[in-house]
This record gives structure tokens, C-alpha cells and sequence, in this order.
């Protein structure tokens, strides 16, 4: 991708908890796959993802808000000779590069699907509602239903006419709808 142009500007992690169990006993067990984000040039759409703050960013912005100093902080402003004032954005984090998600099930006789977890920050993070989603490996149709959730349209391209004729019928509900105004994003 990057030798056809294409900027990589994150790669991220996803760290499967539930993984199938696997005999092998030369190696460790293998329970992530990276995920690629690129861009096609350095404007681009991206809406922030946002995550919980973890317990020590709430525990540092209480005692700033107390006044207090914690051993061993350098407060942002301090540096400037100014009074410490740490801010904290109520709403979360910038969300990590590394993702916690289960795989879940699947009835079809698709063996790798994406969990729609998986899938929903990147639609919300690189596509704006009402824009369009492609994806070239379309499979069981998992990208296409989580764009259809969130008001976003999209393209799929799949070879296998099996894995198709499963994106469709997983499709069915969401392609019936006649417009987004009357569609209920999750």
C-alpha cells in the first residue's frame, strides 16, 4: 500500500481474549492481528474515537483539582513557570492503538469474521455519516452491516460467490430500508 501511494498512519493491535485453543508447544500461542489505518494523503476525514479514562489519569485530575502534587508528576504548565492545571477531557481518552475485542460466533460457513465491535471505531473514526464505505475482502458482509448501522453507505467486492450470496443475506434488513431518514443508527 505504501508503494502505491497510500500513508500508513497507524497500525493497530487487536488483542483477541477468547482465541481458539491451540496445541502447539514450539511457540507461544498467537492471539492478535494487526489491523492496518492508512490515508490517502495528509487531509483526511478522521472523527477522534474517545475511551475511558483509566483509574491514575481520574486520580492525578482530583488532586489537581485539590491543589495537591503528586510525587513525581511534572504538571504540563509547571514547565512554563505557570500554576499546574492539568486538564482532563470528561468525555475519555484518545482511544489506544491496541484493541480488546472477542471474536464472536457465526451460524454461516464463513470461518474469519470480524466482530462488529471490531469494525464500528474505524467506520465512525474514517467515514462521515452519509459517506462511503468500501471493502474489497467483503466475506461475510460484517464492514457493509456496521456501515448500514451507523448511516454510512458502502461498496463490497467479494470473488467467492458463496461468501457473497452470505453478505446478502446478512444484508437483507439493512438494504430494505428505503432511506436514512426513517434509519435508526445503533
Amino acid at each position: 500500500m505504501c508503494n502505491r501511494g497510500w500513508l500508513l498512519r497507524n497500525t493497530i493491535v487487536w488483542h483477541k481474549p477468547n482465541i481458539m485453543p491451540q496445541s502447539v508447544k514450539d511457540r507461544f500461542t498467537v492471539d492478535f492481528e494487526y489491523v492496518f489505518f492508512f490515508a490517502k494523503s495528509t487531509r483526511y476525514y478522521f472523527e477522534q474515537q474517545l475511551e475511558p479514562h483509566k483509574e491514575s489519569s481520574l486520580q492525578r485530575y482530583r488532586y489537581s483539582l485539590e491543589g495537591s502534587h503528586i510525587p513525581g508528576y511534572v504538571y504540563p504548565n509547571e514547565r512554563r513557570g505557570q500554576p499546574h492545571a492539568w486538564k482532563l477531557n470528561t468525555s475519555g481518552r484518545n482511544k489506544r492503538c491496541v484493541w480488546t475485542v472477542s471474536t464472536k460466533g457465526f451460524s454461516g460457513a464463513h470461518y474469519a469474521v470480524f466482530p462488529e465491535a471490531l469494525v464500528e471505531p474505524m467506520v465512525r473514526a474514517g467515514c462521515p455519516p452519509r459517506g462511503l464505505v468500501l471493502d474489497p475482502f467483503l466475506g461475510s458482509g460484517t464492514t457493509a452491516v456496521v456501515a448500514r448501522k451507523l448511516a454510512r453507505n458502502f461498496i463490497g467486492i467479494e470473488l467467492n460467490p458463496e461468501y457473497s450470496g452470505m453478505a446478502l443475506e446478512r444484508l437483507k434488513p439493512y438494504l430494505e430500508q428505503k432511506s436514512f431518514h426513517d434509519f435508526n443508527p445503533v
